[in-house]
Parts: C-alpha cells; structure tokens; sequence
C-alpha cells in the first residue's frame, strides 16, 4: 500500500531551489544599488564629496570581487560540499551591506562593500547553478534553473525601488534582512546526491534523494545516478581538461561565447548607470522612474522564459534574445547619432530611445538574462563542473570590467551612440556563433548532454 511520501512530488525541488536562490535575490540586490545610489553619493546629501570618476571605481570593483569568488569557491565547492558552500555566501554579503551601512564614516567602506559583495555574486553564479542542475529532475530542472535569473532580478528590483525613495543605509538594512532570511530557511535543506556519491557516501546519498523526490522508493535513481558519476569521475577533473576533453571544450566554447555576450549586449553598463543614463538619453519621464521601469518590465518577462524554457527549448530562446537585442541596440544607436550631429532634428522625439531601451530589456530577459544561467549548470561534467563554472565567470566578470568602463568612458567623452553601436556589432556575430555552436538540452539528462557533446548521438 502505498503512502503519501510514496508518490513522486517534486515541491521539496522547489523548496530546496528557492531557498537557495535567497542569496541570489541578495546578490541581485548587491549587483544594482549603484543605480539608485550613484546619484545620492554625487550630490551633497552624502558627507563626503565623490567625483564621477570616483564613483565608476566603486562601480566596477564589484567584478574584482566576482574574479576572487568564482575562484575560492570553485575550490571549496568540491571540498566541502555544494551545500556548506552555499551557506558561506552569507558571509560577504553581510559583510557588505554592514559597511554600506557604516559607509557614513568612511567612503573607503564602499569600496570593501562593493568587493566583498562581487565575491559573494562571484560564488553565487559559480555554485547555484551547479547546486540546482544536481538536485532536480531533467522534467523540471529547466525551470528550476532559469529561476536563478527570475530571483536575481527581483532582488535587482527591490533595490531600485528601495534604493530610490529611502535612504543608502535605510537599503543597507533591508538588504541585511533578506540574508538572515536565506541563512535561516536554506540551513535544512539537503545536500547534492551527486556531491554524496562523488564523496562514495552511497547511504546519504539516498536519503537525500529520498528528500528530494519526497518518495521512499529511490533504488532505480539512485543506481543511474552512481553510474553516471562513476563514469564522469573516471574523466580527470583538471583545468586542462577544459580544452583536452571534447565534450569540455565544446562547453567551454559554448560558455565563453554566451558569457561575453551577456555582458556585451551592454547589460550590465545600463542597470549600473541606469539612472544617469535616462537622465541623459530622454527627458520623457524622470530618471528614477525610467530606471525602475526598466527593472519592473525586464523581472516580469523573466518569468515567461522560466515557465517555457522546457517546452520551446534554450536554443530558440537564446537565438531570439540575442537576436532582438542587436536590432534594438542598432536602432538606439542610430538615434543618438542623428541626434548628436545635428543632421536630423529629433528633439521632438526623446521617448524613442526609452522605449528602446526597454524593448531591449524584453528581449534580454527572454534568453541572455534567463537561459544561459541554466545551460552553464548543464553542460559540463561533475568532475570539472566547479572549475569550468569558475573560468566562465572569470570571463563573465572580465567582460563586465571591461565593457561597464568602455560604456562610462565613452558615454562620458563622446557619444551614447559608440557603446550601442558596439554593443549591436557583438551581438549580430553572437547570432551567427550561436546558431552554429549552441546545443540544445532540452528533457535531457546531464549524462545525455555530455554524450552528445561527444559526439555519441544515439
């Protein structure tokens, strides 16, 4: 007779997935508050004085710390476990809120905020992913994965609307609030049965799955999970191995191609100076407005690929998403050539470059703010997942150093239209490396795919 922990229910995936994913509401929240709070530090409100230049330093260490934190947990991850790992993010991101908090006494503290939350945003983007591809069931993981994104840009929002009608410290202390809240409801939750039976720990391994599935029959999983870990752990687990394995350095391929085109689609410059950036782009509605507008429709559209990344695919997503964004980047870019030589009168038409600003969050939301987060998780192997996670969000923060500079130096000495032209040159050759490079995962196990990336088609 069977009884109700017989059935196969996944809501402790859900459980598991979400309260994990607190942290990265935290660090959604750590990746924007420059937004809302650039405009308060360069104004008298604040008790020190800070020069724009000034500010684009406490902006773009944040991926200084992103750098140190892919790196210290791709080396703890395999230690300690994914869960342990998890926890220990709390820690930077208490420790950076703490000193925006006391930032009052020392601007120095917003440069030990910004660092010490890149490195907890750094872990974040290293070890979720891998933490939620481990724990979910191939039906429902594209779902699980893509709320990594869904999450990350509530706490993106929060902080735009927080940030811009209360206080640097006031935001300080909510922010702190939700990181309590992840330490307290992720604490019960369970290790990754592939971590256990990477560690040959076969009995906790089961009651984990056990958990996790939310049945007491777990026998048949339990033998095609040891299998498929035996088989990868037999693969080294190397740096090297990146390049020297086939199926790693397709990923690899694939990963480094998707990671500089999220940041190269100029994401990341327009959420730092988004406020600075409507203020100096359109006069059709404020500036703080325009920024929490952005934000409200890009974490609504979030959630449409999450509901659907398992029905159409990752690939079509993608493919649509870089698509859009190099067209609307193009037609922005257009606009502010016109409108800074003169050429063609277009004061009159001020709200042209907000709505395409905000057609580009559409399409970035729809695959390289959603989907690409879920297919690094997926890709490679358990042996090397931890070290192919950390160099692609080495790449990933690289390219954020280096655009987010590129887009302040340019759009500061001469034109908007240079980063949007730019930008819409390396999405245009993404689509074409896209098209020829993306796999699609689709109800597939992490096993398959890495058949698959092998070339062993069946």
């Amino acid at each position: 007779m069977k009884t109700p922990i017989d059935e196969n229910k996944t809501w402790p995936q859900y459980v598991a997935t979400l309260t994990a994913l607190i942290s990265m509401f935290c660090a959604g929240i750590h990746f924007a508050w420059p937004s809302p709070s650039l405009p308060r530090l360069l104004s008298e409100e604040y008790p020190f004085n800070i020069t724009t230049e000034e500010a684009s330093y406490i902006t773009i260490i944040g991926p200084f710390g992103d750098i140190f934190g892919d790196i210290l947990s791709a080396v703890i991850v395999d230690l300690v476990g994914r869960k342990i790992t998890i926890l220990l993010i709390s820690v930077p991101q208490l420790l950076s809120f703490i000193c925006i908090y006391l930032s009052s006494f020392s601007k120095i503290l917003l440069y030990v905020a910004r660092f010490s939350g890149g490195v907890a945003e750094g872990a974040c983007f290293t070890i979720l992913p891998i933490y939620i591809c481990e724990i979910s069931e191939p039906k429902i993981r594209g779902l699980l994965g893509a709320s990594f994104s869904l999450i990350m840009m509530f706490g993106i929002f929060t902080v735009n609307v927080v940030g811009s009608y209360t206080s640097l410290y006031t935001t300080a202390l909510v922010s702190l609030a939700f990181v309590l809240l992840f330490i307290v409801t992720f604490l019960p939750q369970p290790e990754s049965p592939y971590y256990l039976l990477m560690k040959n720990k076969p009995e906790e391994a089961r009651r984990s799955l056990k958990k996790l599935r939310h049945r007491e029959t777990v026998d048949e999983e339990l033998a095609t999970l040891t299998k498929d870990v035996r088989r990868q752990m037999s693969e080294r687990g190397t740096f090297k191995d990146l390049v020297a394995i086939k199926s790693n350095k397709m990923a690899s391929i694939v990963m480094v191609i998707l990671r500089i085109l999220q940041q190269y689609s100029g994401f990341g410059s327009f959420s730092f100076y988004a406020q600075l950036l409507f203020k100096e782009a359109t006069d059709a509605i404020p500036q703080h407005l325009a920024a929490i507008l952005m934000i409200t429709i890009q974490a609504t559209v979030t959630t449409i690929p999450t509901f659907i990344v398992d029905i159409v695919g990752r690939k079509p997503l993608i493919m649509t998403s870089i698509g859009g964004c190099c067209v609307t980047l193009f037609f922005n870019g257009v606009f502010f050539i016109l409108r800074d030589s003169g050429v063609v009168d277009v004061s009159h038409l001020t709200v042209l470059p907000l709505v395409g600003l905000l057609v580009f969050i559409v399409f970035f939301a729809t695959g390289l703010g959603s989907v690409v987060n879920l297919v690094s998780g997926e890709l490679f192997p358990a042996t090397i997942k931890a070290k192919a996670l950390c160099v692609m969000n080495v790449v990933f923060a690289v390219s954020m150093l280096t655009s987010t500079k590129f887009y302040q130096y340019t759009a500061d000495n001469y034109s908007l239209a240079i980063p949007f032209m730019v930008f819409g040159v390396f999405q245009f050759v993404g689509f074409i490396l896209c098209w020829r490079f993306v796999p699609e995962t689709r109800n597939k196990t992490l096993e398959q795919i890495q058949q698959e990336l092998k070339g062993n088609v069946r």
